[in-house]
């Protein structure tokens, strides 16, 4: 078959700003990487840039919409309790609603890809309860011989992108991190299973900002505790931000599980699979942690310059993989 070319978006709330960027960066240099794209794969915040591109908005558009729209929506939280969401999930329900109505996946010929995952559910059949159905990852997209044709755009997008914490579930179902911030693995996954081989695939992977995490303590006596909430170096030598939002400890066990996956394993695994002329991850180091719910003008100004000053001459070697493609 042509070369099966993935464009995958990471999660990072806000920092989406930087993922869109580098994308209008790339559009520049070679126009046909929107038109070409066999896949677009998107988690969180991704999901929202890559349903953008699946109603054929520019990446400057999709630029405008995280320093309008999606910084009005984080300047205003509705709790800042630990006990309830601090967004409405709703609300980004509401927003995919506007741009796609009640479209699904099947009714668009672009194949995409949207990670979710499904925290488990009681199904109630006459007047008996039956066991919970359990939880795993939704993989929803429109390829052929792996597709969720039924899913609406909207709620593939409002699944992907409830982070908890953050916000509340949709339909049972929470952010896309929960399988990993980076959809790569997965998309290509998909390729193969719809008949592509990894000589086939080309993927570039834009992230969200990488923010290396680390701990200085000496954990070798550590409890459950300090692995939930941090320990005495918190304010010092230890860089593990909390993972939720409204909540004030680090948690440094998820930020390994999602994080660390996310940052590390996810490009050093595809990088093994296709290599550097087939394979590229553009996630340029931030020089602080911004939070994925920053409006702040000095952590836009941080996203818009590291986007703007990223060396793309890694991806124009993989860019020349799109000539071939569909």
């Amino acid at each position: 078959m042509s070369r099966f070319t993935i464009v995958s978006f990471c999660g990072g709330g806000m920092r989406g700003l930087l993922s869109a960027r580098i994308l209008e960066r790339l559009a520049q240099i070679q126009p046909n990487i929107l038109r070409t794209t066999t896949l677009y794969a998107g988690t969180s915040t991704g999901a929202g840039i890559t349903s953008f591109l699946l109603a054929q908005h520019s990446p400057s558009t999709i630029c405008q919409y995280f320093l309008h729209q999606e910084r009005e929506f984080f300047k205003k939280p509705v709790s800042t309790s630990p006990n309830e969401p601090r967004y409405n999930v709703a609300e980004v329900a509401a927003g995919v609603f506007a741009v796609h109505g009640d479209k699904k996946l099947s009714d668009f010929t672009q194949r995409v890809l949207f990670t979710a995952f499904f925290v488990g559910a009681k199904v109630v059949l006459g007047q008996h309860l039956q066991p919970k159905i359990p939880w795993g990852p939704r993989l929803y997209t429109n390829l052929a011989k792996s597709g969720t044709p039924d899913v609406s755009v909207v709620d593939a997008v409002t699944q992907s992108s409830a982070m908890p914490g953050m916000m509340g579930s949709w339909l049972d179902c929470v952010d896309g991190a929960f399988v990993n911030h980076d959809p790569s693995l997965a998309a290509i996954a998909l390729a193969i299973e719809n008949g592509a081989t990894l000589d086939d695939i080309a993927v570039i992977n834009i992230g969200t900002g990488l923010m290396p995490d680390w701990i200085s303590d000496d954990t070798g006596k550590w409890g459950a505790a300090q692995w939930l909430n941090g320990g005495p170096n918190n304010n010092a030598g230890n860089q593990t931000p909390s993972f939720f939002l409204n909540w004030k400890t680090p948690t440094p066990a998820l930020d390994m599980a999602l994080c660390g996956t996310s940052a590390n394993l996810t490009p050093l695994l595809a990088s093994k699979l296709l290599g550097s002329k087939r394979y590229v991850n553009l996630n340029p180091q931030l020089d602080w942690y911004i939070p994925e719910d920053s409006t702040s003008d000095k952590d836009i100004a941080e996203l818009e310059g590291k986007a703007m000053s990223l060396d793309l001459e890694p991806a124009k070697v993989v860019l020349q993989n799109w000539s071939d493609a569909q």
